[in-house]
This record gives C-alpha cells, structure tokens and sequence, in this order.
C-alpha cells in the first residue's frame, strides 16, 4: 500500500469517527427531553385543555428533510423555546426555579446538538423553515406580551412547548436511526 492511500484511509477514518462521534448524542435526546416534558408539568396549570397552533406542516416538511436541516431545526428550534421561556420578571419565584432547571435541560440538548451541526456546512441561506419557525415563535412571544403574561397565556404557552418537544423527538429519532444507517 502506498503512503498516499494509507494516509487517505487515515483520513476518511477519522472524518467518519468524529462525524459519529459529534451527533451520537441524539441517541440520548429522548432521555433528557423526557426530563424536559416532565419539568413542564411540574409547572402546573391545566396545559392540555388549552389549544394552541403549532406549525403541524413544518414538521412534517422537516421530517422529509436531511439529517444536517433536521439538527439544524431542532437547535434553532430549542433556542427559540428558550428565547420564549426566559422570562423571569413575569414568573413568580416558585415557578422561575422549574423554568430555570427546564431552560438548564434546554441549554444542553442545544449545545450537544450544535456540536453536531459544527460538523455540517453552513448554508449560505436562510432556509424556508427556519423563517417559519422564527415567524411561529415572535407570535407566540407576542401572544404572552398582549395577555400580560397571565397564567392563561403561560398554560397556552406550556402546552405549545409540550407539542414542540413532542414533536422535535420524533425528530430526533428519525435522525438518529439515519445516522445510525450511515
């Protein structure tokens, strides 16, 4: 064997172990989401009798996608939740500690997944449902700010961050069992 083909093979080996590497923790995103789903219901209210949009089309669109666009939807996706639920000047403080060990679980399912998109090339665009997702999510901030951040709108907010999470882990899975395949 040559030096060339010998350093190649190197190569593409370790390209490949750090690529499985970066995004096996998708394998784990059902445990820590789970914890995230039950912090939620700790939060009280009744979210489930509450009925609140969320962009059913999106995920199904995104279910079609590409294992990279499906990552880069989850991250842009959790950010988004957090960017929604910090919002500790309008919780009491008995809530606030629930939300700051849900934004906790949140903060680190997006940077373990960042880490795997850092493996992927960035886009040179926005892409469609990232506008859309952004787009969902100032409607929802704008929904909490024109009710004052009532106990209402907190419910109808917790119900849709539990559809999201719902959602994002069947998600997760499909990306997972795609890696898995690779």
């Amino acid at each position: 064997m040559k030096q060339t083909q010998m350093w190649t093979y190197i190569c593409v080996i370790f390209v490949t172990l750090s690529q499985c590497s970066a995004c096996r923790w998708l394998g784990r995103y059902r445990m820590v989401n789970a914890d995230s789903l039950t912090l939620l219901e700790k939060m009280g209210g009744h979210p489930g009798a509450v009925k609140v949009r969320v962009p059913g089309h999106l995920y199904n669109l995104i279910g079609d996608a590409k294992v990279e666009d499906q990552v880069r939807f989850l991250v842009l996706t959790l950010d988004q939740i957090i960017n929604l639920m910090d919002a500790k000047e309008h919780m009491n403080p008995e809530q606030w500690k629930l939300v700051e060990y849900f934004l906790k679980d949140l903060h680190r399912q997006s940077s373990e997944l960042k880490e795997c998109v850092a493996q992927y090339q960035k886009p040179s665009h926005m892409e469609s449902y990232e506008k859309k997702i952004i787009r969902h999510f100032r409607i929802l901030k704008k929904s909490l700010k024109k009710e004052k951040y009532s106990s209402h709108a907190w419910e109808q907010i917790r119900r849709a961050v539990t559809t999201h999470l719902q959602r994002m882990e069947i998600i997760a899975n499909n990306a997972n069992k795609s890696l898995a395949r690779v």
